[in-house]
């Protein structure tokens, strides 16, 4: 399945030319059939001789109606683009092939019409000059089909190269994220409001969930269809009809469109999109930084502001980076393609392809943080995954794909084989490229290292301290050292960091201090000053108590209690040889054999509960756990 959309000038022939291939007229509104002319989209299907099916849209050739062709090219695969030979290449022949251009298509067929109306050499030049009009395009190398709508002439060739181009044209990808922009909304009797359009990214089934954007509604499936036909799933590519129930009708209308309740539960509020632009020739304007712009995508438009970092204007047939501030909910991937025009007057302008999907506008100071879209215009899964990694400092997940135009399952693929060749390396759930890491593990050593060759004597770093000796967005770093104490080259003490076996130290005034400290512990046994009075709130004297402690020189039993080791480590061998005669001991016993106050001693004991040396049972002590060790 897939489907093809006409193009070209009004009253070129294209409903006519449809009309004869499947014998559907796909003007179905009163108005066209009392003006003679196509004005919103028709839909039509027709059976290749091999028994593909293929979906037919018709749009509107008449300038004021642009915007419904947009809409219906938004979801076609190939184009036929029409030119009459009576009137040979007009305004609309070459807006429709920029727009359809602009869309990323690669196929079609090029069409002349209504030749039964003139002679043969004239008809020959109009050819020639469609050729000369469509050198440097995909339609370049395009057969010429010439052709009656009236006497049938050249409809065989016409059946013909469809059937090729079936053969020719790969199937739309089921990625798991389907999306069906609405280009049609109707109701039916018993079935309430039904949307149509072409289904792109994934399959639909009833009885499924699915939401309505923007509206974020959600309802279930109730019915399928495609061309005429009840079924139970529907596919990429093919034109699908849905009716959902609890959903009421005034949710469903053009530009809306029907996805996974997951899809836009994920998807952010108030997107800044990031663009590829480019400009056609014929807009003859000159596109300023902050202009008002139209963007359509499938099928809905939405209006918002353009902002330019690199330059400040793009000029005719100029392309570059942009950025699109919409001012109504728009869903999009990356990797769209989409149409700008111009608010008022509606001319179209160009178009591109959407790069990225920002959470706020970009600053123009910042410019050079949005080098890597740059590295994404080819769209291919590599680039993709080399640009992300650019982006978010050389790391990546696989869910940061998820608003892509490809599979979870295909991307997977790709980072495997980058794994197993060495460009990228795993922590968690994230991947980091190989050479990337390596120079952020050594910018976090050398900034650790520099910490420490200031200050000798600290035990450790806690993380905002790292955080603030380095360069590095702080959610990088925390996942780096994760990976860094994974493969021994950190250790971790309580919620400190240290190299590996680095000695810590003291010199200058700090060891005097240090010195200090520690012989007024010595000297005072197991009755010593308390620790605000040991630093007296001076941020160098607790540097030195910091050192003591990490030393081993000073032990902390509560918040406001240091012993000296030597005191400590005495306290215990008392304690066990005083256990050991008698079983238990209270409070009174153990502070009557260390000869200090209650004050002190419960604290003591309360640590020596804590590492399980002894054990609590009521008012008495006795052997803990680690009571030998």
């Amino acid at each position: 399945m897939f489907v093809i959309g006409t193009a070209g000038h009004i009253d070129h022939g294209k409903t006519s030319l449809i009309n004869r291939l499947t014998g559907i007229d796909t003007d179905r509104l009163p108005e066209e059939k009392a003006r003679g002319m196509t004005i919103d989209l028709g839909f039509a299907w027709y059976d290749t001789p091999a028994g593909n099916r293929v979906g037919i849209v018709d749009v509107p050739g008449h300038e004021r109606f642009v915007r419904n062709m947009i809409a219906g090219a938004g979801g076609i695969d190939a184009v036929i683009l029409v030119v009459a030979a009576d009137d040979g290449w007009m305004p609309q022949s070459q807006e429709h092939l920029q727009i359809t251009r602009l869309l990323g298509l690669q196929y079609g067929l090029v069409v002349l019409t209504k030749i039964d109306l003139v002679e043969k050499n004239w008809t020959d030049l109009v050819e020639e000059d469609i050729r000369q009009k469509l050198k440097g395009t995909f339609l370049e190398k395009s057969p010429i089909i010439r052709l009656s709508s009236i006497t049938g002439e050249g409809f065989d060739k016409l059946r013909r190269e469809i059937d090729a181009l079936s053969e020719k044209i790969t199937r739309r990808d089921d990625i798991g994220k389907p999306r069906l922009y609405a280009d049609r909304f109707f109701v039916m009797p018993g079935m309430g409001g039904v949307v149509t359009g072409t289904l792109r990214g994934g399959t639909l089934q009833v009885g499924q969930e699915a939401i309505v954007f923007p509206d974020r509604k959600i309802g279930k499936i109730r019915t399928l269809q495609s061309h005429n036909r009840q079924v139970e799933k529907a596919f990429p590519g093919q034109r699908t009809a849905v009716s959902l129930t609890g959903v009421d009708k005034e949710h469903l209308h053009r530009g809306g469109v029907i996805s996974l309740p997951e899809i836009i539960a994920a998807y952010p509020e108030n997107p800044v999109l990031a663009l590829n632009l480019s400009l056609i020739e014929e807009s003859r304007l000159i596109i300023e930084d902050r202009r008002r712009l139209l963007i359509i995508m499938g099928t809905t438009e939405v209006e918002g502001e353009l902002r330019f970092l690199e330059v400040d204007r793009l000029t005719p047939g100029q392309g570059g980076l942009a950025f699109f501030i919409p001012a109504q909910p728009l869903l999009t991937f990356i990797g769209d393609r989409f149409i700008a025009r111009l608010p008022t007057p509606q001319i179209t302008i160009g178009g591109g392809m959407v790069l990225d999907i920002l959470d706020s506008p970009p600053r123009r100071k910042n410019y050079q943080l949005y080098g890597y879209l740059h590295g994404r215009t080819s769209m291919t899964m590599d680039s993709l995954i080399n640009s992300e990694l650019l982006k978010n400092n050389g790391r990546i997940s696989d869910t940061d794909f998820e608003f892509t135009n490809f599979s979870r399952a295909d991307i997977g693929q790709i980072l495997e084989k980058m794994l197993r060749s060495g460009e990228l390396v795993t922590q968690g759930r994230f991947y980091f490229g190989a050479a990337e890491l390596k120079r952020q593990i050594a910018e976090i050593t050398l900034g650790i290292e520099n910490i420490f060759r200031d200050a000798p004597h600290k035990d450790g770093l806690p993380m905002e301290e790292i955080n603030s000796a380095i360069n590095l967005p702080k959610s990088s770093v925390e996942i780096l050292i994760e990976y860094m104490l994974n493969n021994n080259l950190l250790v971790k003490k309580g919620n400190r960091y240290d190299i590996p076996r680095r000695l810590i130290n003291v010199r200058g005034d700090l060891k005097k201090l240090a010195d200090e400290m520690e012989k007024a512990l010595l000297e005072t046994h197991l009755t010593p000053p308390r620790i605000d009075e040991l630093i007296a709130g001076d941020k160098k004297k607790k540097e030195a108590l910091d050192f003591l402690l990490a030393a081993g020189v000073a032990v902390r039993v509560s918040s406001d209690i240091v012993f000296h080791r030597t005191h400590w480590l005495g306290a215990i061998d008392c304690i066990r040889e005083a256990i050991r005669q008698k079983g238990k001991l209270g409070v009174g016993d153990i502070r009557e054999k260390l000869g200090s106050s209650r004050k002190y001693i419960v604290p003591l004991l309360e640590e020596t509960d804590r590492r399980r040396i002894t054990k609590r049972e009521g008012d008495f002590r006795m052997k803990g756990e680690k009571f030998e060790a």
